[in-house]
């Protein structure tokens, strides 16, 4: 995670880099590497160089990983077949 995000010239705390880590683990490694930019963009739309947690989960709200997906299209299935 950490070499991706030096690739991608992305700054991180520790504990942000902990939090990636915890997703790629949990979802994906794929998912948590992907979060990187959108991340950064949250991050300095509110004028941080510095990618922090918050901004993880932020993105990590805005985009569903594949899991989350199936669980929602499970959830709601009769909806969305009408």
């Amino acid at each position: 995670m950490k070499i991706r995000a030096d690739e991608l010239e992305i700054e991180l705390d520790n504990e942000t880099l902990e939090e990636l880590t915890k997703i790629g683990t949990e979802e994906s490694l794929r998912y948590a590497v992907q979060l990187l930019e959108p991340a950064s963009v949250i991050a300095k739309r509110n004028g941080r160089n510095v990618v922090k947690m918050e901004d993880v989960r932020e993105a990590f709200n805005l985009f569903v990983d594949v899991k989350r997906s199936v669980k929602y299209v499970k959830e709601y299935e009769n909806l969305l077949l009408k």
